[in-house]
């Protein structure tokens, strides 16, 4: 079986925020047992994708067994960078054409294993809600440390919901710029609704200026900023 490259994006900045939603979903884990998590946009276009490829990656870096699902079989391969060298994946054990194991592919990334989406199924949902889709859940339940489902949009199919109902918890991710208040609304009321545990969202695509609003000490330690409070410290004490 091929091994399937998993792009990491090596800006500092991008690894300080995964880290921190890495140390949430760890305490998650610690205090709750949480192990399962669906990502899914508000919108079509939202960025979740990269958003779960690089949460999976952070979580595997961490040393945490993880596998990422690629949910999303309303798109083919052909659409999709990471499936390119795929021949099988997840539509194809749900259709009972490859055993589970087939199906799930190292990765370039210690600790990662990833389910590709498959070919291209019309009706997906009718699948994700079969006694198969909760035959793989249990077995991936006792194998790996974190399960990643990246998901559709909520507001654009019904795919995310029927997974989000039978996992730990859900994470929305927004872009600033694009989701819309209602959009995000809508969303968060469709995931309650049918109370599916919806513990966040992540805030995608913005910019230095906003990211620093949010998070000015982003760099502390990066620029040892601690060392220049430091030395003026001294100084102000010899005067």
């Amino acid at each position: 079986m091929n091994t399937l490259d998993i792009y990491k994006n090596d800006s500092f900045i991008l690894k300080d925020a995964f880290d921190q939603a890495v140390m949430n979903l760890h305490i998650l884990k610690k205090q709750h047992g949480y192990k399962s998590f669906v990502i899914c946009g508000c919108e079509a276009g939202d960025g979740n994708t990269t958003i779960a490829i690089s949460l999976a990656a952070a979580l595997a870096d961490s040393g945490w067994k993880t596998v990422l699902i690629d949910g999303d079989m309303r798109k083919k391969n052909d659409y999709k960078r990471l499936n390119e060298n795929a021949k099988e994946g997840l539509s194809d054990y749900l259709m009972g054409r490859s055993a589970l194991g087939s199906v799930i592919y190292d990765t370039t990334t210690e600790n990662l294993s990833y389910i590709p989406c498959g070919e291209l199924i019309d009706n997906p949902v009718r699948f994700l809600c079969s006694a198969k889709m909760d035959e793989a859940r249990d077995e991936l339940a006792k194998s790996f440390d974190f399960i990643i489902y990246d998901m559709p949009a909520i507001n654009a199919a019904l795919d995310a919901k029927v997974i989000a109902v039978n996992v730990d918890a859900t994470i929305l991710v927004s872009s600033i710029g694009k989701t819309t208040k209602k959009g995000l609304i809508e969303a968060a009321n469709t995931l309650t609704e049918v109370n599916a545990n919806l513990i966040g969202t992540i805030i995608n695509k913005t910019d230095m200026d906003q990211y620093v609003a949010c998070h000015e000490d982003y760099d502390y330690f990066q620029n040892e900023r601690y060392a220049k409070k430091i030395k003026k410290s001294k100084k102000a004490k010899r005067k």
